[in-house]
């Protein structure tokens, strides 16, 4: 990129930024309900690490050799990344 096109660039962020991320935020809101301002405490943030390393693990339990049936592969790709409310509903209808 041209010196003169980084000038701009940065004098376009030092002027617009804030409000082009406000815009952004509302948009992932609106259309993904993410962005909010999330304030979790350390025990949330323990059990978030958990849950990833769990998930992480499960992933590249299935990427890896291992045999695993299609029915359990097929279960656990359709619930791994579901709240745990609706993975107790979906065992309960079943």
């Amino acid at each position: 990129m041209p010196p003169e096109s980084l000038q701009k660039f940065d004098k376009w962020c030092q002027s617009n930024s804030q409000a082009w991320i406000k815009q952004l935020r509302e948009v992932m809101i609106k259309y993904r309900n993410i962005g909010y301002d999330w304030q979790f405490s350390h025990e949330q943030k323990k059990l978030l690490n958990q849950y990833y390393n769990a998930s992480k693990i499960l992933v590249d339990c299935l990427n890896s050799d291992c045999y695993v049936s299609r029915k359990v592969r097929q279960q656990i790709e359709d619930t791994l990344l579901l709240p745990i409310a609706e993975i107790k509903q979906r065992q309960q209808q079943s």
